[in-house]
């Protein structure tokens, strides 16, 4: 049912507007993909890769010995499945792209020893302690290639392909092996310190797994964030001087929210993956309106995961908002400003994108109707970012719920859909507007509207009413 979905996403006719170069899907696709990719690497550093179970950890690691006994049956385990799933995103990508059996053959190669190649530049960071420039500058070297090309309007080489790219997954499987072979024998050069580290991360992430706590399970994948190498100007905060005593906090708030989100670059990059995602209709006519629409939340539900970190860490610790002397009604407003900037300019760029159509009938009125929805947007988006931050942890301990698929606990449902359900009630009419809908006065009241709910929403998460 999926792959003549997926085979339609890139053998549809490349959609551009009249005077720009037409891109095609394939190359979408395969700069998304690195662009994911790049946001996995954080994550999988901190897992490791290389990891022991905590009993391992505690009973063996102690021991005498040569520890690659230990670590080189899980390294065996990880390159097989960095293997499987390199070959099976490059099978996805054959198939997106519309390529014959030869070209799919070389896709999943390439895609194997690409993941064989990735893992191992984990590994080597992990046994050196460093970090992974050189697998950064990789995936940036090649996304700005893709684009270039794509952007140029060169056509993908379904047909030629082939056994070019046959070749390129050959030489990436051997140089993964020669390089495997090379790095085995250091595995022993791993700290101890690093190793129950490591357990005690993962032991954690498998019980945040077990219970969808996905809030807590994103705190432990999530690297910390750079140090200052200098001092900050706090323009804000120099502002926030001048107004009266009850506002002046809310861009304290907002200066320390930016701050954070400053010092983590990748939250910048998953806002570009989420942009991606919402304009990857754009080249290719055949995904059709509904699709559109998909696309458009997923991509902003992605962006709004970025910029809900702030809101994630003051619902973990809240000392620093109780320390300031205003209402918490006041400081959510403060941790509402950056989300609702960002998001807007987010918005700024998706929403006219997809209104290609459209853009040589668009009256006075359209156009102020548009800038309406866009700043309106932004605001909703930024409201289901405080929800998705302060959103109340659930009560496990209720009794199990008979469904078709079996008991379920109440608290596994709200953890899963507490959060996506306000991103996709603010990002309703924006949606409607990537499927095709004119952007009408009505739609832009149904915008304010659903941004008000979702922004009122926001600041009273997870607080008592009564």
């Amino acid at each position: 049912m999926t792959v003549p979905y997926l085979a339609r996403l890139g053998t549809g006719a490349p959609a551009s507007m009249p005077g720009m170069v037409a891109a095609d899907p394939a190359w979408a696709a395969i700069l998304l993909a690195l662009v994911l990719v790049g946001l996995l690497l954080d994550p999988l550093r901190r897992l490791g890769p290389l990891f022991l179970r905590t009993y391992e950890a505690a009973w063996w690691l102690p021991m005498p010995g040569d520890r690659r006994g230990l670590l080189a049956p899980v390294a065996w385990a990880e390159m097989a499945l960095a293997v499987v799933a390199g070959g099976t995103a490059g099978f996805l990508l054959a198939v997106v792209a519309g390529g014959g059996a030869a070209t799919a053959s070389g896709t999943i190669l390439l895609g194997g020893g690409g993941g064989a190649l990735l893992l191992l530049a984990l590994v080597h960071a992990q046994v050196d302690g460093t970090g992974l420039l050189g697998a950064r500058v990789a995936l940036l070297v090649m996304a700005a290639a893709v684009l270039a090309v794509g952007a140029l309007g060169v056509p993908f080489p379904r047909r030629a392909a082939g056994v070019v790219l046959t070749l390129l997954g050959l030489l990436a499987d051997l140089a993964a092996a020669a390089w495997w072979w090379r790095l085995r024998v250091r595995l022993v050069d791993i700290p101890d310190s690093h190793l129950l580290e490591v357990a005690a991360r993962n032991l954690g992430a498998q019980v945040s797994w077990l219970s969808l706590d996905t809030r807590a399970l994103g705190r432990l994948l999530s690297a910390p964030a750079r140090r200052p190498a200098r001092p900050s100007r706090l323009p804000l905060a120099g502002l926030s001087r001048r107004l009266p005593r009850a506002l002046g906090p809310v861009l304290a708030v907002a200066q320390a929210d930016w701050l954070l989100l400053w010092r983590q670059p990748r939250r910048l990059v998953q806002l570009l993956a989420g942009l991606l995602i919402a304009m990857f209709p754009l080249v290719s006519s055949g995904i059709g309106a509904v699709g559109q629409a998909v696309f458009h939340l997923v991509g902003g539900w992605v962006a709004v995961l970025a910029l809900a970190e702030p809101a994630r860490r003051a619902w973990f610790d809240g000392a620093a908002d109780a320390s300031w002397p205003v209402g918490p009604i006041l400081i959510r407003c403060g941790h509402l400003l950056v989300p609702a900037t960002a998001m807007t300019l987010w918005a700024a760029v998706a929403v006219p994108a997809q209104l290609r159509e459209q853009a040589y009938s668009l009256t006075l009125t359209g156009a102020c109707n548009i800038i309406g929805l866009v700043v309106a947007a932004g605001c909703g988006w930024a409201g289901a970012a405080l929800r998705s931050g302060f959103r109340p942890a659930p009560d496990f301990s209720l009794g199990l719920i008979a469904s078709p698929v079996g008991s379920l606990p109440p608290g596994a449902v709200a953890m899963l859909v507490n959060g996506p359900d306000a991103a996709a009630l603010a990002g309703a009419p924006t949606a409607l507007l990537a499927a095709g809908v004119s952007p009408t006065a009505r739609l832009l009241v149904a915008q304010i509207a659903v941004s008000a709910v979702v922004v009122t929403w926001g600041l009273l998460a997870g607080r008592r009413l009564v």
